[in-house]
C-alpha cells in the first residue's frame, strides 16, 4: 500500500519534459490514489479509456475492503470464481512470496488492519496481538496490484497504435516505448529525508520504476513514527535501517513486490538478493541519508555508493 498522493509526482515523478504534447492525457482516481496517464499515438484516446477501465476493474476484483471482491472471498475461506488470468496473478504473487523468503508478504492484511492503516484509527498493538494477526493470513494485494496494473497497461498499449506512454499509477511509474531521438526516460526519485528530488534514474523503453518508503504513509505516537511497511516476522513496521527503496524492472509486478521486500530485508540482505537475481536494479536510501545503488541502476544527480556483483 502506498500513501494517497495530493500531487502526481510526490513519490516518483518525471524528470524533464516528455516528447511533444501527449495525444491523450487523463487523470484518474483509482486504487485509493491519484493516477495520471500520458500517451502518444493514433489510438492514444482509446488506449487511455481501456487502461482506465482496467484499473477500475482490478480495484473492484482485488479490493481488501469490498465485500464482493476476490480478496474478501478468499479471506472468508470462500474460493470465488476466477479467470485464468486472475489465478495466474495469485500464482505469481505466491512465487514472489517464496522467492523473497516472506520479505514480500501478501498475507499481512490483518496486521495492517490491526495497526489502523485501513480506517486510519491508528494504534500500537502489543506483541501478542501482532502474532495473532500474522497467523490470520489475511490476503492484501496492495503491495503488488499497482505494479501488476502497469504490466496489464503495457499489454493494452501493445495491442493498439500507441507509440509511447508514461503512466503514473499512484507513484508507480510505467514507461512504454521510446522517446524521439532514442533518449532515455528520466525519472526523478523523491528525497525521503529532505524532500525534493534525490536523483534521477534513466531507463530505456518499457520499464517499471517503483519506490517503497517509510515516509509515504505513517502515524506518530509518543514521539515515535510508525510506517505502513510491515515485517511478516514481527507484525510491526519493518525496522531495517532503510527509509526508501526504488526498484527498476521490466515487470511492474516484480518491481512493486520487490520494493517492499528489499525494504524489509535491509541493505545487506537486499544487496545479496540482487546479486543472486537478474531481473531488477535498485536504489537504497538509509536513515542517515546515505545512498546506495546497484551497478545497473543508471542513477545520476546525487552522490552514492555502488553495489557491484
Amino acid at each position: 500500500m502506498k500513501k494517497l498522493l495530493c500531487v502526481f509526482f510526490a513519490l516518483l515523478f518525471l524528470a524533464g519534459c516528455a516528447p511533444k504534447t501527449p495525444k491523450a492525457q487523463r487523470d484518474i482516481f483509482a486504487m485509493d490514489t491519484l493516477m495520471s496517464l500520458q500517451l502518444w499515438g493514433e489510438d492514444a484516446d482509446a488506449a487511455a479509456e481501456d487502461v482506465e477501465a482496467m484499473l477500475h476493474h482490478l480495484e473492484a476484483r482485488w479490493s481488501v475492503t469490498r465485500e464482493d471482491s476476490i480478496t474478501a472471498g478468499l479471506n472468508r475461506g470462500i474460493r470465488p470464481e476466477m479467470t485464468p488470468q486472475e489465478l495466474a496473478l495469485l500464482s505469481e504473487v505466491e512465487a514472489l512470496y517464496r522467492r523473497t523468503g516472506g520479505a514480500f508478504n501478501p498475507y499481512l492484511g490483518e496486521v495492517s488492519r490491526l495497526w489502523g492503516f485501513y480506517d486510519k484509527n491508528y494504534r500500537v498493538p502489543d506483541a501478542q496481538e501482532c502474532f495473532l494477526a500474522i497467523q490470520a493470513g489475511m490476503l492484501d494485494m496492495g503491495a503488488a496490484l499497482k505494479g501488476y496494473a502497469g504490466d496489464r497497461a503495457v499489454e493494452i498499449l501493445e495491442e493498439l497504435d500507441v507509440e509511447r506512454a508514461i503512466l503514473n499509477l499512484g507513484g508507480n511509474i510505467q514507461t512504454y516505448g521510446h522517446k524521439p531521438g532514442g533518449e532515455p526516460w528520466k525519472i526523478g526519485i523523491a528525497d525521503p529525508i529532505r524532500g525534493g528530488t534525490l536523483g534521477v534514474v534513466a531507463v530505456e523503453g518499457t520499464m517499471s520504476i517503483v519506490t517503497s518508503g517509510s515516509y509515504q504513509r505513517y502515524f506518530e505516537q509518543d514521539g515515535v513514527r510508525y510506517h505502513h511497511i510491515m515485517d511478516g516476522a514481527t507484525g510491526a513496521p519493518a525496522d531495517s535501517g532503510l527509509v526508501s527503496v526504488t526498484v527498476i524492472s521490466r515487470s511492474g509486478l516484480t518491481a512493486d513486490a520487490l520494493s517492499t521486500a528489499l525494504f524489509v530485508m535491509g541493505l545487506e540482505e537486499a544487496a545479496a538478493f540482487w546479486r543472486q537475481s537478474e531481473d531488477f536494479e535498485a536504489v537504497f536510501v538509509l536513515a542517515d541519508g546515505t545512498v546506495y545503488a546497484t551497478a545497473g541502476a543508471n542513477l545520476s544527480g546525487c552522490a552514492y555508493q555502488e553495489i557491484s556483483s
